[in-house]
């Protein structure tokens, strides 16, 4: 397998909110022989990059080096695996389009996947990702089925009650130092250690509210300051992107996937178990098709679940 990083320049991203770069960084690993084989894209968790997937890992495998020992084991016969690099100033993506970061759901869907489909030709695109990055894959997949043939969500965000409310009482002493988020995200740049436990769990809660509430090219926090109530108009906002709820707006285009991978561990630390659980139950109501699993493990270091979902979704592409 080969691997090259190519940078792409974005028209729907140039001029964004936050003046992060419109030209990305895209990882690319791809067999000798590429046409028509399956575009798999990887998008990460939040407070990452798909590019670091391609690190070297003392204690696992970077993503070329399992891709290359799948198919020496016979479980892959080889895919275009694609890893873009939407990292942005609120620490992450959920890839969408958001007012108030840029439009990266546009990016993917009108922009990078259509240069894919024209240099490796081929139309069969799947993509997988954890965490965020199975929120993006399963949203995206909802919403854009005449594009995406497969995904694979890997613990992604769901049932948003249970994922996010408990990290709002922390974050809301942060805040409340601070006359806008915006003001706090300015700060938390010019800090020299940008790891503090405290820290990542307020830049978390600004991404999402960026993502789910934006307000022009503001963002819209879903708790007063002073006392912690939740504002259940922009609560809602958020609510309206939860694929637990989105499953019913989107039922009929989850059943043109060629398929659908969700696994979750059952010790996630987010709780994201239960999301999971509840998007399972909501599929077999609607009669979708789709491979579930939970396994015994948490939230973190599970790239080792890729093994199953690579050569799946590989497999039902190549069936086509």
């Amino acid at each position: 397998m080969n691997l090259t990083i190519i940078e792409f320049e974005s028209n729907v991203l140039r001029d964004n909110p936050l003046k992060d770069p419109n030209r990305r960084r895209v990882g690319i690993i791809y067999p000798e022989e590429y046409e028509g084989r399956p575009i798999l894209i990887y998008l990460s968790g939040y407070l990452s990059s798909s590019l670091a997937q391609i690190n070297y890992n003392p204690l696992g495998e970077d993503m070329k080096r399992k891709v290359e020992r799948l198919i020496n084991e016979g479980k892959m016969k080889g895919s275009v695996i694609v890893l873009p690099d939407m990292f942005t100033k609120v620490g992450g993506n959920q890839y969408i389009n958001s007012s108030a970061v840029g439009m990266y759901e546009d990016f993917l869907i009108k922009e990078l996947i259509p240069f894919l489909k024209d240099k490796f030709k081929s139309d069969k695109i799947g993509i997988f990702g954890h965490s965020s990055g199975g929120y993006g894959a399963l949203v995206l997949g909802m919403k854009y089925s005449n594009v995406i043939k497969a995904i694979a969500d890997h613990a992604g965000d769901s049932y948003f009650e249970y994922v996010y409310l408990p990290t709002f009482p922390k974050a809301i002493e942060q805040l409340r130092r601070f006359k806008t988020p915006e003001e706090w995200l300015e700060n938390y740049w010019k800090k020299e250690n940008k790891q503090h436990r405290e820290d990542l769990n307020t830049l978390n809660v600004i991404g999402m509210a960026a993502f789910y509430s934006p307000k022009d090219e503001k963002i819209e926090l879903p708790f007063d300051l002073e006392t912690g109530e939740i504002l259940e108009e922009v609560w809602r906002k958020w609510l309206d992107k939860d694929p637990v709820r989105m499953v019913d707006k989107y039922a009929d285009n989850l059943k043109m996937l060629k398929f659908i991978f969700i696994d979750v561990g059952k010790k996630d630390e987010f709780n994201i178990q239960y999301g999971s659980r509840t998007l399972h139950k909501k599929l077999q109501k609607y009669g979708i098709n789709h491979y579930y699993e939970e396994f015994n493990d948490g939230h973190l270091h599970t790239t080792y679940r890729y093994d199953i979902s690579l050569s799946l979704l590989e497999k039902a592409l190549m069936s086509e």
